[in-house]
């Protein structure tokens, strides 16, 4: 039976309401405004399935995704579909799409009373109230019943919710079905609607009209710059920016009025349960500038074959670019993070929140921007580019070559290509050389000499030969003591992760290491042979391609040709001749599977 002695354990999803047939369960709002559910018990017959389907209590284990999904920035092609969206629009593309089918198309809209909840309709005339995030709690009773039935009839189904919501419609559901696609999107947390029908309160006073439209995000001053606009019946329009809205102000920076699950959230991180995730693709415009004009660019993550074919069948309507999970997360960090704690006033936050205006209440209990707030932040930013440059100079110390490589690699040479200055950092003994017609291309940060033993003055070395590339997609560290050459006309690719002291990687043809590699002590990686066999066939040089999320222990060797899948371990001292399984563990001399479906943490 479910019973909600700690708030923080309910997220609000409903469910246990729905499948409740006797219905013993309703919903009681608090004085936050969310609500939570309350079991008349002598309706209960006890029959536990309101815990079953709780996403708390146990997440929908019944839905397998990708372990990595496929990342994607991109955003629709269609002008005033993306203005109009929060992101770049693909959410709606694939909506369209799916309307085409006779699909039943479900998502967040706001009520007359200014409260968000969830519909589901054939009805594409419904989709620009769909269109949007809300950014409040949105009630989704009834919603669980009205998909099964309309999945048990064989109607097609894209439900679009919270990553709670989805999980919530899995675990009621109990299986997965062909005919239902989801789409979750990286969540900050949920407001309370009490709150937000206060702001809306203090709006239309002002105004002296009823809002007939909101739009969270609006794009009147750029996506970067985004803004709250509410249009009133009597023609007037409130809009302001993200830095001067009380709403966002409160919620962004204050963070005071979200659900208390959210604070606690148990779905962060990967992989999410919907066939596809999207958010904002914060970042993009340093990552690759092509794809962001600032109207609104989605980053958009496929966990699933369905959630491929789905973005796959609107691609001629959008623009796209491939990248990982480690560039799209540096601008995420909801990704993986819940929201931070409620400040200590949060009781009396609400108290006055039921005595005063809410402009009154913002006053009180927010940072609000003054002058004296401005300047706070802009010695606070100097600051930080202060300590920055203190601890480069720290790193650097007093020697000339430290320095000399350092301004050359981040301002002079024409053979780094630098997405951004200070993308590389090169510690006390790095001896960096690039030959004629050579490159090193940095869209994310080299960090070379990193010593584990302050003292020690092991010598780290990067040689990249006459017409050899070497590309760093993802910040990658070089410990001391590691050597990387790629030989003449041969190509490195770095997507993120480190080489531990004493490693070695040759690199000849083409070596490709994905996000998230453990390389450790000792370790030789080598796609090139150094001399040439007498042999009819015989290649001095292969490519080796390490899968994302690969752990290589100590001592080990990767000859060429070889090609190691997502999350394989390689166990201490192997040698690499064959092709390595994904989720696999291998070792001994040769190589040979020891263990199968591995999955392993930092």
């Amino acid at each position: 039976m479910i019973e909600i002695k700690d708030k923080t354990k309910c997220c609000g999803c409903c469910a246990c309401v729905d499948v409740c047939s006797h219905t013993a369960i309703s919903l009681q709002t608090d004085a936050e405004g969310f609500w939570y559910p309350v079991v008349d018990k002598g309706k209960c017959v006890d029959c536990g399935l309101c815990d079953k389907v709780c996403p708390i209590i146990k997440k929908a284990e019944n839905v397998v995704r990708y372990n990595t999904p496929r990342v994607f920035a991109a955003y629709t092609k269609d002008d005033m579909i993306r203005l109009d969206s929060t992101s770049g629009g693909i959410h709606s593309m694939m909506a369209l799409s799916m309307y085409e089918k006779g699909t039943y198309v479900g998502g967040a809209v706001y009520n007359k009373d200014h409260t968000v909840s969830h519909i589901i309709s054939p009805d594409k005339q419904l989709l620009p109230e769909i269109r949007s995030s809300k950014y409040l709690q949105s009630k989704m009773e009834g919603q669980y019943k009205e998909i099964r039935k309309l999945l048990l009839k064989g109607e097609k189904v894209f439900y679009c919710g919270t990553p709670c919501q989805v999980q919530a419609l899995y675990k009621y559901l109990r299986k997965e079905y062909d005919n239902l696609t989801t789409c979750d999107f990286i969540c900050r947390g949920v407001n309370s609607p009490k709150v937000f029908l206060s702001y809306m309160d203090m709006l239309e006073k002002k105004y002296g009209s009823k809002a007939s439209t909101i739009k969270f995000k609006a794009k009147k001053w750029g996506w970067h710059n985004f803004s709250m606009r509410v249009g009133f019946e009597n023609g007037q329009e409130y809009c302001k920016d993200r830095w001067h809205d009380l709403f966002f102000i409160g919620y962004l920076q204050s963070g005071n009025f979200a659900r208390p699950s959210c604070y606690q959230c148990h779905f962060k991180g990967f992989p999410q349960k919907a066939d596809i995730t999207l958010a904002d693709f914060w970042g993009i415009e340093n990552i690759d500038k092509t794809m962001d004009q600032d109207k609104g660019t989605s980053l958009v993550m496929i966990n699933s074959d369905k959630g491929m074919s789905l973005f796959n069948s609107i691609k001629d309507k959008i623009e796209w670019r491939e990248f990982n999970m480690e560039l799209a997360a540096k601008g995420n960090p909801a990704m993986n993070a819940p929201l931070k704690s409620a400040k200590p006033n949060r009781d009396d936050f609400f108290k006055a929140l039921d005595l005063l205006p809410f402009d009154v209440v913002a006053k009180k209990f927010f940072p609000l921007p003054t002058f004296s707030n401005k300047l706070i932040k802009k010695i606070k930013a100097k600051t930080m580019k202060i300590k920055k440059m203190l601890g480069i100079c720290k790193r650097l110390g007093l020697s000339f070559n430290n320095w000399r490589t350092f301004l050359n690699m981040n301002f002079l040479s024409g053979q780094v290509k630098r997405k951004k200055r200070l993308l590389f950092v090169n510690g006390k003994n790095s001896v960096i050389e690039l030959n004629k017609g050579a490159s090193l291309v940095l869209n994310a940060k080299l960090t070379t000499g990193i010593k584990q033993v302050k003292k020690s003055k092991m010598e780290t070395r990067l040689l990249i030969e006459e017409d050899a590339c070497m590309t760093v997609n993802g910040d990658f560290n070089m410990y001391a003591g590691s050597y990387i050459r790629v030989i003449k006309g041969s190509h490195l690719i770095l997507h993120g992760g480190f080489i531990n002291e004493n490693v070695q990687i040759t690199c000849g043809d083409t070596i490709e290491i994905c996000e998230g590699a453990t390389i450790g002590r000792d370790v030789v990686i080598r796609s090139f042979d150094g001399h040439t066999i007498k042999k009819e066939g015989y290649k001095i040089s292969e490519p080796i391609y390490i899968g994302p999320h690969v752990w290589i222990g100590q001592g080990t060797t990767i000859l060429k040709g070889v090609s190691i899948g997502e999350g394989a371990i390689i166990a201490a001292g192997a040698l690499v001749t064959k092709d390595v399984p994904a989720h696999t563990v291998v070792g001994g001399v040769p190589a040979k599977i020891i263990e199968e479906k591995v999955e392993w943490t930092r």
